[in-house]
């Protein structure tokens, strides 16, 4: 490979002597490795769906160009090497050589556009060089045209003067040369007049092949396709015609592989393996299990005095009665349970083929074929019963039927168990601050993968701040739900650090590394500050959040195009807007276009956030959505009063008791006398804490809004401790953290730009 910037070419083995599909798809293997990619995230990264590119991979498809371009560019990004054209054009002609292989007709249509491709562009070449060189003519002839002018001026000039003054005079003249220079630039001009229309005359030459190249290859290409169409017609007919000649029971396996089990629950499994059946090996069908195969622990299930009471499950034909609740006749029960054979049986509806259904050696329920029909082996509707063959073949379809049945079971089990702990995962209440309103409403969609990973949260910070937080993990089910939890538990721990929301992606992002690769997800996360009423918001490929004003309309918030969380190796950055009092920030994990249009629609002032929730949700086409729903709602007030003071001292401990005093001083001049001495307490005994550490500065900072914010600042980078010690020794014994446990309401630790902050929280006593 060769590229720009000098980098050494990358050297790939290329493989030879294997069979043109084997050959492609160990070059695309060699090339994928190099990535050091999981198959899910290189799908991810490329924007392609898993299952098409492990197919490409395999050899089961044969790969696009496009494919094979984006695998080569991905290599050189990541090895820092560019790639050749030698190794490119080996790459496509692997291609081709395996798509010659698996389809000729194809490849025949495929090469015949990328030449009739090839030709238009010569084509377009053509033309515009013809049209440049009409352009440069055009532009010669008119200065051939002002040359001439000229040079016919100067020798009208010459003439003139050799009438008035005579020979003599004239060739006394010292302009003379000029109609000799005029006379050469004309011929000049001449010259290049002729090679431009010998030039043009080739242009046009060559555009008029090329448009014969093109309507040649137009032509060939129809015929290919043409052929194409009536080869795959060809195909078809004589896969029907195979299909006719095949025996009725290859044509009833065939139709139960290709009908049986596409749903996603027990009852529509149920339905498809009865109607696999009716009417062409029975007038009826029917599917019978026991209650607990359901789930319905109360329901009875159980002997009666006529046979056993099952749940009719599926039917098909005649047995589609609306009957929950059916006795299987006892005969027939209880050979079925005891030794898991086939019953054969009289009944009103006619002969009975009763077959079981179990898994894992456990009879769990009943197939039941009622009346034998024409479309059996050669018999004919008064047929008393079915044949061994018949019974043989029905009976292990029944055995497969009852493995898709219990497949779809727990399917629905692990279903239900997602929606629970997604459900358990979503807050009932969001934890309320003095200057933020919160709502939230979550509401499940019906993708057929089950429960998806969306999740809505809140979490306040010191400082009267609350960070809000809106994700969704890429896919459905079970795993989907986990990666949500997980990732939601990890955001609730760095919250505890405080770290900037550039910083959290960039930690959730490791974390999700970590995890594994089936954690992508995307996410918002966003902290508003009631006192400077800002908010600093940050994206991982999540949709940006839609910002209602005071006064009435909404604005989409840009936010940075952040990769999602899971990709690896990718910043994050963040954004600071003001945001002022009366207004709501909406984030919600639905479509972008939806949210942005639909938040357009909320006109006027004064929502409160259960409404703008309410608003989201109810937008068309939401009953319909496949898709989890989660929207949080939040209404900025911002802090109304909010008194801040700060101070810094030497780490020395002559100048604690002044810093006592100076904040005695000022928490009572706040009013704040009901907590001056717990706080001044705290002060002191952390102030002094710091002091036997710390070598620069220690910094003390006050905030009052409803609540007291204390932050004590210095520069050592170790977080202190909880230990247990003496909570009556004297000042400066390390007790510092234990009182600040037992007295303050709220109290953290954490590292800064500076070193480190300890900060608690205090509220004044009512009164």
């Amino acid at each position: 490979m060769s590229g720009n910037g000098g980098g050494k070419a990358m050297a790939l083995e290329l493989p030879g002597g294997e069979p043109e599909v084997a050959a492609l798809t160990a070059f695309l293997g060699q090339l994928f490795r190099a990535l050091g990619l999981s198959l899910t995230r290189y799908a991810a990264r490329c924007n392609r769906d898993k299952g098409s590119v492990s197919r490409y991979l395999s050899g089961a498809r044969i790969a696009p160009k496009d494919f094979v371009d984006e695998l080569l560019r991905q290599v050189a990004e990541t090895t820092g090497q560019s790639v050749s054209p030698d190794v490119q054009e080996h790459a496509h002609r692997l291609r081709m050589a395996a798509l010659r292989v698996r389809n000729a007709s194809r490849h025949e249509v495929e090469e015949l556009r990328e030449r009739l491709g090839a030709a238009e562009r010569e084509l377009q070449l053509a033309g515009v060089r013809e049209r440049h060189l009409l352009r440069s003519l055009e532009a010669t002839e008119a200065q051939a045209a002002q040359a001439e002018q000229r040079y016919r001026q100067l020798e009208t000039d010459r003439a003139a003067a050799r009438y008035e003054t005579g020979p003599g005079a004239l060739e006394r003249r010292p302009d003379g040369s000029g109609a000799d220079f005029a006379r050469e630039e004309l011929r000049a001009l001449k010259r290049e007049l002729d090679l431009l229309r010998a030039e043009l005359a080739r242009a046009q030459a060559l555009r008029h092949d090329a448009e014969e190249q093109c309507v040649r290859l137009e032509a060939r290409l129809l015929a290919a396709e043409a052929a194409l169409t009536t080869q795959r017609a060809r195909r078809e007919r004589e896969f029907d015609y195979r299909a006719e000649l095949e025996s009725p029971a290859a044509v009833l396996t065939r139709e139960f592989a290709r009908t049986v089990g596409t749903g996603a629950d027990p009852e529509t499994t149920a339905a498809e393996l009865c109607a696999v059946f009716v009417p062409g090996w029975a007038a009826a069908a029917a599917v019978e299990v026991r209650a607990a195969f359901v789930g319905e622990d109360g329901a009875p299930d159980g002997w009666t005095p006529d046979g056993l009471l099952l749940h009719r499950l599926g039917t098909a034909g005649a047995a589609g009665e609306d009957r929950d609740r059916v006795v299987v006749p006892r005969a027939q029960a209880e050979r079925i349970l005891r030794e898991g054979a086939p019953v054969h049986a009289d009944s009103p509806e006619g002969p009975v083929l009763a077959l079981p259904l179990a898994v894992r050696g456990e009879v769990f329920g009943v197939l039941r074929l009622f009346g034998g029909a024409g479309g059996g082996a050669g018999g004919d509707g008064g047929r008393a019963a079915y044949g061994r063959a018949e019974a043989e073949l029905l009976a292990g379809l029944a055995e497969r039927g009852a493995l898709l049945l219990d497949s779809a079971r727990m399917h629905r089990a692990e279903a239900r168990l997602a929606r629970a702990l997604q459900r358990s995962m979503i807050p009932d209440t969001l934890p309320g601050t003095p200057w933020v309103r919160l709502a939230h409403r979550f509401r499940p969609g019906g993708h057929r993968g089950g429960a998806g990973g969306d999740w809505v949260d809140a979490v306040p910070l010191h400082g009267n701040r609350v960070a809000l937080v809106v994700g969704a993990v890429l896919g459905h089910g079970l795993p989907a739900v986990q990666a949500m939890s997980r990732l939601r538990a990890g955001v609730q721990a760095f919250t505890l650090l405080d770290v900037p929301p550039a910083r959290l992606l960039r930690h959730l992002d490791d974390l999700a590394q970590r995890l594994g690769d089936d954690h992508l997800a995307t996410c918002l996360y966003a902290v508003y500050d009631p006192v400077a009423r800002t908010c600093e918001l940050a994206s991982a490929g999540h949709l940006p959040p839609v910002l209602l004003h005071p006064g009435g309309g909404s604005t989409e918030v840009a936010l940075p195009a952040n990769a999602p969380i899971g990709v690896g190796g990718v910043p994050f950055a963040a954004r600071t807007i003001e945001v002022p009092d009366g207004s709501v920030l909406v984030l919600c994990s639905g479509n972008r276009v939806e949210l942005a249009d639909h938040c357009a629609g909320l006109t006027g002032s004064g929502w409160l956030p259960e409404q703008v929730c309410d608003f989201v949700l109810e937008e068309p086409g939401a009953v319909e959505r496949r898709d989890d729903l989660a929207v949080l709602a939040a209404a900025f007030d911002g802090a109304p009063r909010a008194e801040e003071e700060r101070y810094e001292i030497l780490p020395r401990p002559v100048e604690v008791p002044l810093l006592r005093r100076l904040v005695r001083r000022q928490l009572a001049a706040w009013g704040l006398g009901s907590i001056a001495d717990t706080a001044t307490l705290l002060v002191g005994e952390l102030v002094t804490d710091a002091v036997a550490t710390a070598e620069e500065m220690i910094g003390l900072r006050l905030v009052w809004t409803d609540r007291l914010l204390v932050e004590i600042t210095d520069d050592q980078r170790e977080l202190p401790a909880l230990a247990e010690v003496d909570p009556l020794a004297e000042e400066g014994a390390g007790r510092g953290l234990l009182l600040l446990s037992r007295l303050a309401d709220r109290w953290g630790a954490e590292r800064s730009s500076y070193g480190r902050k300890v900060w608690f929280e205090l509220s004044p006593l009512p009164g």
